[in-house]
């Protein structure tokens, strides 16, 4: 039986029960890289950080968020794309509060538009705490200043990398 086509788009529609793409990765393979990169979305910033062994995870950059959330979603595309990254890993904040499933439904769009955009692997990786966490560490290496808010997303971004990595260490062994 064959498949049909959509011609306009020029890509495959999806058989009854997958969801449609917006980019055709078939021929996107997972020898591409086996690099890392982590996002902490913040509502101003967006933290980044990479790790090229799979083993330890360093902080990478900060994209500022003006409210253009395609903008921000265009940039970590280009990031992952440039440092031929194997997996985006997500950071989403977990809690008990009273909309926590709102939070995490729009996480889950996120990481689908991320897909779709990329043809990578994306994960969703708790977050929990992570940015006091990343201030800690920071002020007690003595770290102060007005660039500290950045260094903190991308330190952020690397405990939720680093987390992740340590996980999957411990599942591989």
């Amino acid at each position: 039986m064959q498949r049909q086509r959509n011609v306009k788009a020029n890509r495959r529609l999806p058989r009854q029960g997958q969801r449609p793409r917006g980019r055709d990765c078939t021929a996107v393979t997972m020898a591409a890289g086996m690099s890392f990169l982590a996002v902490d979305m913040g509502s101003r910033r967006v933290g980044i950080a990479v790790s090229v062994s799979g083993v330890l995870a360093t902080p990478h950059s900060v994209i500022a968020n003006r409210g253009d959330l395609q903008g921000v979603l265009d940039a970590i595309a280009e990031l992952a794309d440039e440092l031929e990254v194997g997996t985006i890993v997500l950071g989403i904040p977990r809690s008990k509060r009273m909309d926590a499933s709102a939070t995490e439904a729009r996480f889950e769009s996120l990481a689908e538009a991320l897909r779709q955009r990329t043809c990578k692997e994306v994960v969703l990786w708790d977050e929990a705490l992570t940015t006091v966490e990343a201030t800690s560490r920071l002020r007690s290496a003595g770290k102060k200043g007005r660039r500290l808010d950045s260094r903190i997303d991308m330190e952020a971004a690397s405990i939720i990398l680093q987390s992740y990595l340590d996980a999957r260490h411990r599942r591989l062994s």
